[in-house]
């Protein structure tokens, strides 16, 4: 099936089963999954605005025929949950913990970024910000989606959430919501369609676009991957990217374990945070799409190498 709104593309995984991935020039910037439960729907993340969200409510009913009856929200990231209110949900769940993110810094994090999208959207226009023509569509689209949010956009926040697993039957199939933790950010959830042996994974996993590691912790990152790699999944929807194989996951973990690597060399060298944050990345890394997320990842995980760590008794 192909079907397309401004703001994503739609894509069947299955019958019943679909991925909404963002369009390079939307408001909608990160993907999103959406699946017939039977009588319910399920739809995963709610993209960044409220025009996004909107149109993927519609979306998600017209092609399961049911409303939507729960909204997952995998983190408290604003491209994530800033359509929460948009999508017409019955529920929304997550963790607590990303419940509780929301709620305290998603407010200041809207302000701040429309602070910072007009200005990044100028030097965008004017050429001072120098990207590559696909990257500068993304980066126009994300600057003028954050523009067009309201800035008095008030959150929804989950009126449902759960420890470690929460399982959801229904008529037509069954879906796992699980978190392993936090790693990408203070904590990530995910979804596991156990039958068609899918994973839908926001931002644990970015396929083609370099991810931002600067609000997790790497380490748990690359744990957190390594238990994703033994759900089995043949297929896996990231949060950025087209969906991809199973395999993808590893191509993930690399990424972060490799940049781990190369940090704790550097600072055994004694390589500075600057120099070591000059570093271009490697193949096929230095193809992704949000190429100077590498120079701030790799400062990040420098310094993050060289914070106190807990000691136990």
């Amino acid at each position: 099936m192909t079907d397309r709104t401004e703001h994503f593309r739609i894509e069947q995984l299955d019958d019943g089963l679909y991925a909404a991935i963002a369009t390079e020039d939307g408001f909608g910037l990160c993907n999103a999954g959406i699946v017939d439960l039977g009588g319910t729907t399920l739809v995963f993340d709610a993209m960044l605005t409220p025009q996004a969200g909107t149109a993927l409510g519609r979306a998600a009913e017209r092609l399961t025929g049911a409303p939507v009856g729960l909204l997952v929200n995998s983190h408290y990231h604003g491209d994530h949950v800033r359509g929460n209110a948009a999508v017409g949900a019955v529920h929304v769940v997550s963790t607590a913990r990303v419940r509780d993110l929301i709620a305290e810094r998603g407010p200041v994090h809207l302000r701040s970024d429309t602070e910072e999208a007009a200005r990044e959207l100028a030097r965008l226009r004017s050429g001072e910000l120098a990207v590559g023509e696909r990257e500068r569509r993304v980066f126009e689209g994300w600057f003028e989606g954050i523009l067009a949010t309201p800035k008095e956009l008030e959150l929804r926040t989950p009126d449902l959430t759960f420890a470690s697993e929460m399982v959801v039957h229904g008529r037509r199939r069954t879906a796992r919501l699980l978190t392993f933790g936090g790693g990408h950010s203070p904590s990530d959830v995910l979804l596991q369609l156990p039958d068609e042996r899918v994973v839908f994974l926001g931002d644990l996993l970015s396929v083609g676009f370099h991810p931002s590691l600067m609000d997790g912790d790497p380490e748990e990152l690359v744990r957190i991957l390594g238990q994703v790699r033994e759900l089995g999944a043949d297929r896996a929807l990231p949060g950025h990217g087209p969906v991809s194989p199973g395999t993808s996951v590893r191509e993930m973990e690399r990424y972060v374990s490799g940049m781990l690597a190369r940090a704790r060399r550097a600072r055994e060298r004694g390589l500075s945070r600057e120099e070591f944050g000059a570093v271009p990345a490697e193949p096929p890394f230095d193809r992704w799409t949000f190429s100077q997320f590498f120079a701030d990842n790799s400062r990040f995980v420098y310094d993050w190498l060289g914070r106190p760590r807990p000691t136990t008794a």
